[in-house]
């Protein structure tokens, strides 16, 4: 598994991706990840990040879990840069329309809406965002 493909920034993959492509040891649950990040905590160059569909579909706003994440990872922008990471985050399932979704029952979650603008899709289930989600 080729896991130096990845260059530093966040990448989603869905769980049929990450076996192709492979994934880092160091891993964490979403909840873990946020709230090192929100206390600037350390956290590994290379990490793997499970949960990241379970905390948007199980949100009771998906819409403002989204807002809320894209308004953590713009603010902690320079906390991230000066560790320049490899995030991945794997997804149960992972769609492709106009935008990256993670599909669920009733309406899909645009992943646009955490990463904005520098959501590029890499791959078959595979996108890729730079750190800095607000350019």
């Amino acid at each position: 598994m080729m896991t130096t493909d990845y260059d530093i920034g966040y990448h989603i993959l869905s769980r049929d991706a990450v076996e192709e492509r492979g994934r880092f040891d160091e891993q964490m649950s979403i909840v873990e990840f946020l709230r090192r990040i929100k206390q600037m905590e350390d956290i590994p160059y290379d990490v793997t990040v499970y949960g990241l569909d379970d905390y948007l579909v199980s949100s009771e706003n998906p819409q403002e879990a989204c807002q809320y994440l894209h308004g953590l990872f713009r603010d902690r922008v320079n906390f991230l840069i000066t560790r320049n990471p490899r995030i991945l985050f794997i997804v149960d399932d992972l769609e492709y329309w106009d935008t990256a979704v993670i599909p669920q029952s009733d309406e899909e979650i645009p992943l646009s809406d955490i990463f904005h603008g520098s959501l590029e899709h890499e791959g078959a289930d595979w996108f890729s965002s730079r750190l800095n989600v607000s350019s």
